[in-house]
């Protein structure tokens, strides 16, 4: 549920110079140009790459070795915050790890808030919180909160969130939903309920206790495994993750005849409206890209501006454009061979 406080807090984000930045770049794209007058609308900034769960498809739960293992310092998230904060207009503060394992991300969300940049932020909310840290958390400025349960019972629940509890889970979201309305929070509680093949049959259950909870629920479609997807076409996918798609063809990417995405993209525009950064200060393309190996700088050692429209940047921009001029690869030539298949 959309609340007052919600509303104002939106409104409080929009400036001249963050709609510019978002215009600019979908424009820019459009025009074909690969070296930008506009910097990214958009920052996915990764508090930390360690998980309490391991979910299987994802690289983090399968303790996948690629990409070092930390937690983002507040002094790298200010660095990135200091040269990119007035130009945006959404912050993820999430990505390949559990945010709440970072003991500054409150200090972080904060420091943004102050500056009316809105923050997302997604948990499995399978740790145990005490009610100071749920009001601290909501306390924050926090703009949306996502809790990511693929499941409505406990009995499905650990087929995939290996190593987690559902009772604490929906103990956790009653206290949030409970404290949210006490408070008067500006933050959206956002239940994000995967569906796979093991649990469609719960979707109703789910929106029943969403209800129920007071929190909205968004039925979202499972992905292949998250590490392997930009390097492997849906074909190879299927093949090797088919037993987790739904048989409801409603909730699922791919049509299982064909072998394809029932909805394929044809291009990418991320490069141009949107960046990521890691916990460790890597500059990535986009939020499917899991190891620092892939990066196209580091803001630890030049500032965002030049990594921005530096040869790798324009690299990839040129090889989406279907152009080729100096030569660099990047992961996006993979991304684009196999079809964009994260999309």
């Amino acid at each position: 549920m959309v609340t007052l406080e919600n509303l104002k807090a939106q409104i409080r984000g929009i400036t001249p110079r963050r709609v510019y930045n978002l215009l600019m770049g979908q424009t820019e794209y459009r025009m074909g140009i690969s070296k930008l007058h506009n910097l990214p609308a958009k920052l996915s900034i990764e508090t930390g790459n360690i998980c309490n769960l391991r979910c299987p498809l994802c690289p983090t739960g399968q303790q996948d070795p690629s990409a070092r293992k930390g937690l983002l310092p507040f002094q790298t998230f200010k660095k990135a915050i200091d040269e990119l904060g007035s130009g945006l207009l959404l912050l993820r503060l999430y990505d390949w790890g559990e945010p709440l394992l970072n003991p500054e991300l409150v200090t972080m969300i904060e420091y943004a808030s102050a500056r009316a940049i809105p923050a997302k932020l997604s948990t499995n909310l399978s740790l145990k919180l005490e009610e100071s840290q749920i009001r601290a958390l909501l306390s924050s400025g926090l703009r949306k909160l996502y809790i990511s349960c693929n499941a409505a019972s406990s009995e499905t629940y650990p087929i995939y969130h290996v190593g987690g509890d559902f009772h604490r889970v929906m103990e956790n979201l009653k206290l949030l939903s409970e404290a949210n309305k006490e408070i008067a929070s500006p933050t959206e509680l956002v239940w994000l309920f995967h569906v796979f093949s093991h649990n469609e049959h719960e979707v109703g259950k789910a929106q029943e206790m969403a209800r129920t909870l007071g929190v909205r629920l968004e039925v979202k479609k499972m992905r292949p495994d998250m590490g392997k997807e930009i390097f492997e076409t849906a074909e190879e996918a299927i093949s090797r993750d088919g037993r987790w798609l739904p048989k409801n063809s409603e909730y699922n990417l791919f049509d299982m005849e064909k072998k394809k995405p029932i909805h394929p993209r044809q291009t990418c525009d991320l490069l141009w409206t949107e960046t990521v950064i890691n916990w460790d200060g890597a500059v990535l393309p986009c939020c499917s890209v899991y190891s620092e190996r892939y990066s196209f700088g580091n803001i630890l050692e030049k500032p965002f501006k030049e990594i921005w429209n530096g040869k790798m940047y324009v690299a990839a921009r040129e090889e989406i454009l279907s152009r080729q001029k100096n030569g660099t690869w990047t992961i996006c030539h993979m991304c684009k061979k196999t079809g964009f298949l994260h999309g």
